[in-house]
């Protein structure tokens, strides 16, 4: 209401026309909320609402006005290329400049961008004709010297355009545009505010977990960069940062092009800021640099500690690594099932080499799944005991001795099955037990289902050689009834693969070389 007191009794006319849809009106308001101009206070948006009025949807003179009122920067922030695009078609001279400026940043060929400058230059666009002379008259990389003349115009805002152009790219996930666009945020003499730097940091991390490098690039300016996001709290910027100051290449160049010299206790003050911010990686850089025994800021034990907190906040990488290693020191089950538990954590994110490792500590059997499915649907209905005991078994590849003695209801972990040492091969003096991971999410619904079936069943651990006996009875009688030989599941290897697998450092002799690459940084 102060607004409308302030204004003269036309404009308040001018107003109450826009509002019941008089084209002229609606743009003519538009226009001097857009500019600020004839006694209208400047109010963008406003001025948007008014011209993008639906009765406007095809009035080439409210696109002019927008695409002539607005820098191309605000243009292309608030999606309204395809009004540029209407105004060039209807001969703004602005328009095709400024579209000519998006079309040469976002697109591979040259062309579009050159006629629709040429067409400016026609309309009379001195601008238009500056950028041309510069692109005719370089001898390397002419897009860039025509794109370089726009550095200083206003209506053009080239630093906010190049900044969403490259944001655009990130988000399409196209990573030759995100190269083609970021080659242009650092080779332009632009100021580099806090929009543009949060842009190039976003195409670095989106490189970074791509996998992709980089040709090479103002490695000064690269840091520059990096260290403005860093001073406003950027963790992603603090995080490539701290692994270049370590010495640590990033997957879209190396750390000297992004520092000048190496600065081990700065770059872990950095990995610890992105660490806290969040960023899991971080946790698993700083294990990294500790661990170095030729490091500076080497220690064994702060090592561990980043390396747990890594796997703790949900890092693959770090569950495999502490995992690997929590086996093959493993003296005792509760080692064993410790490393296990971070072992299948990994595999639980598809870590390949997690998967590897955890197939080794299942004991094969014989015969086809869906043969084994078969024998245990057709032995769930005479005795479900037998069936949930076998099904148990070839699951988790236990001997016949485990699938007889093993306690399914205190054996279930969240990861997969642990065979006490009471139920272990009598035979052997060890009594040391086993722990055997889930190969597949199935296999710990099964176990909890029979599990539950013991539970209430009051079934408890074997207690005597003669309930043991009993056992081993039933469940022989039930597969030669059905005519299916023990091997199919029941494991039978020999002693020294079952024992091997209840020693941390018998089992890594087995899998050396998966076990060097699951602990390799």
């Amino acid at each position: 209401m102060g607004v409308l007191k302030n204004m003269r009794r036309q404009d308040v006319q001018l107003l109450a026309l826009a509002r019941q849809g008089d084209l002229d009106a609606l743009c003519e308001v538009g226009q001097r909320y857009l500019q600020g101009m004839q006694g209208f206070p400047q109010y963008t948006d406003l001025g948007l609402k008014y011209l993008s009025h639906p009765a406007l949807s095809t009035s080439e003179r409210s696109a002019r006005i927008i695409a002539e009122g607005l820098s191309l920067g605000d243009i292309v922030r608030r999606d309204l290329a395809l009004v540029l695009a209407a105004a060039a078609s209807a001969g703004s001279a602005a328009a095709c400049l400024k579209l000519g400026v998006w079309r040469g940043l976002t697109q591979w060929d040259e062309e579009p961008a050159l006629e629709l400058w040429e067409r400016a230059q026609s309309l009379g666009s001195e601008t238009a004709s500056r950028a041309l002379n510069a692109y005719k008259n370089s001898d390397d990389n002419r897009l860039l010297s025509a794109l370089t003349t726009f550095v200083e115009e206003p209506e053009i805002a080239t630093e906010s355009t190049v900044a969403h152009a490259l944001c655009e790219a990130t988000r399409a996930v196209d990573s030759a545009l995100v190269i083609q666009r970021l080659n242009f945020a650092i080779a332009l003499p632009l100021e580099r505010g806090p929009e543009l730097c949060d842009a190039i940091c976003d195409s670095l991390v989106f490189l970074q977990r791509n996998q992709v490098s980089l040709p090479e690039l103002d490695s000064a300016t690269l840091h520059a960069v990096l260290e403005d996001c860093v001073a406003r709290r950027n963790a992603e910027a603090a995080l490539l940062l701290g692994r270049a100051s370590c010495g640590i290449d990033t997957a879209f160049a190396l750390s000297e092009s992004l520092v000048p010299r190496r600065n081990l206790r700065g770059g872990t003050a950095l990995l610890l800021r992105a660490a806290d911010a969040g960023l899991s990686e971080a946790w698993l850089l700083l294990h990294r640099v500790h661990s170095d025994g030729q490091g500076s800021v080497a220690n064994p034990q702060a090592a561990l500690f980043f390396l747990e907190k890594a796997a703790a906040s949900g890092n693959a990488n770090a569950q495999r690594q502490l995992g690997a290693m929590i086996l093959k020191s493993a003296t005792g089950i509760a080692e064993q099932e410790l490393g296990l538990h971070w072992m299948s954590q990994a595999a639980g994110q598809d870590d390949a080499i997690a998967k590897s490792l955890l197939q080794s500590f299942v004991l094969p059997v014989q015969g086809t799944d869906d043969d084994a499915l078969h024998v245990i649907e057709e032995l769930q209905k005479i005795d479900p005991w037998v069936a949930h005991r076998l099904r148990v078994s070839r699951h988790f590849g236990l001997t016949k001795a485990e699938a007889t003695c093993v306690d399914v209801v205190s054996g279930v972990r969240s990861w997969g099955l642990v065979v006490s040492s009471g139920a272990a091969d009598r035979n052997q003096r060890t009594r040391f037990g086993r722990a055997i991971p889930a190969l597949k999410g199935q296999f710990i619904d099964s176990l909890r289902e029979s599990a539950e079936f013991f539970r209430l069943a009051g079934e408890g651990p074997v207690l005597s050689n003669a309930e043991q006996r009993q056992r081993s009875q039933k469940l022989r009688y039930r597969l030669d009834r059905s005519g299916v030989d023990e091997s199919m599941f029941f494991a039978q290897v020999p002693t020294s693969t079952l024992t091997s697998l209840r020693h941390g450092s018998s089992w890594a002799q087995g899998v050396r070389q998966t076990l060097r690459t699951a602990i390799a940084h």
